[in-house]
């Protein structure tokens, strides 16, 4: 990932849309946005179709990094 993050070539960032979800965190239950990944390589612009849960996109932004590396690698 940090070839990723030192330069321009990939990013992976949340947008989150209005539909909205329940999250209990300890004794406290809150309302979250359900979030879009959009993801950047160059100057190429693509935002996901899919909707993610704001705690748990960091697993698909993980494998998207892990794809990219792994893709980046093999040439």
């Amino acid at each position: 990932m940090s070839w990723a993050l030192k330069g321009n070539h990939l990013r992976v960032y949340p947008v989150a849309t209005k539909s909205m979800y329940t999250h209990k965190i300890g004794k406290k239950t809150v309302n979250l946005n359900y979030v879009k990944l959009v993801l950047e390589i160059g100057n190429a612009k693509h935002e996901g179709k899919e909707e993610y849960k704001q705690h748990e996109m960091h697993e698909k932004v993980c494998e998207i990094y892990k794809h990219y590396y792994d893709k980046r690698t093999i040439k």
